[in-house]
């Protein structure tokens, strides 16, 4: 899909683009001829190709975070970003008897609060007219899966915050949208992956036998960035072979 995708004269603001779904978010988005400034902790790829992206390393969870963002973005002399993709994202599993409120707070706070601030600064400061933000949120955004509370809160509270932003933004242009992914071969998914009482478990129930690439996640991403998206806010689609077709 990148080879007839255009985003040239656009820029792109992606989080959590060091591994997984935001690697090759940011790759789809730099092949399609986009601007790309890319967070994360720690870029340890020597692959990236630094001519087409602008890496910024900020921990989000650090407390100076936008103050150290504000730096960076001034110091790359950016005006605008057209596309933001809040990819950056926790899971810390466990039962809810014995769940830490340390964890809890953490997830909550990267997977919900820094989308909702992140798209409130970019949206005051960096699209002044329009623009399209993109919420990585999952099948937990819809299915009550069990042992891992704070992330399912989190993935179903940014999808509610990707409709009420739609709305919230309609006036300026500013197009929101989620994508919610299956079972992606990720480092979140490992363990899913790499026990084959487990993933035998999750592949009957896709339609489609396979268990997803990253790149499937980024060429819809592609997409709902690029003005051929240019009618559709607030939705909140499944990259998942067909798996929620089944449901649990």
């Amino acid at each position: 899909m990148s080879n007839s995708i255009n985003l040239k004269g656009k820029t792109a603001l992606i989080t959590g683009a060091a591994n997984g779904n935001g690697l090759a978010i940011q790759k789809a988005f730099s092949k399609a001829g986009a601007k790309v400034l890319v967070i994360d902790k720690k870029f340890k790829n020597k692959r990236l190709n630094k001519k087409m992206l602008k890496i910024i390393e900020l921990n989000m969870l650090d407390e100076n975070f936008f103050i150290e963002l504000k730096k960076n973005l001034s110091n790359l002399n950016i005006k605008k970003i057209d596309i933001l993709v809040n990819n950056a994202g926790i899971t810390l599993p466990n039962n809810f008897m014995t769940y830490k409120h340390n964890d809890w707070n953490k997830t909550i706070e990267l997977n919900l609060s820094l989308p909702f601030k992140l798209s409130q600064y970019v949206g005051i400061h960096y699209m002044k007219s329009s623009g399209s933000i993109i919420n990585i949120t999952s099948l937990a955004s819809m299915f009550g899966f069990p042992n891992n509370p704070a992330y399912v809160a989190s993935k179903s509270g940014l999808r509610g915050l990707t409709t009420s932003l739609a709305y919230d933004l309609s006036s300026k242009k500013i197009r929101v949208n989620a994508i919610a992914p299956g079972y992606i071969k990720t480092n979140m998914t490992k363990v899913s992956w790499s026990k084959l009482n487990l993933r035998k478990e999750k592949d009957r129930r896709i339609l489609l036998n396979r268990w997803g690439k990253p790149k499937d996640i980024a060429n819809l991403a592609l997409f709902l960035g690029s003005d051929l998206a240019e009618y559709i806010t607030g939705q909140n689609i499944c990259v998942d072979g067909g798996w929620s077709v089944k449901g649990l």
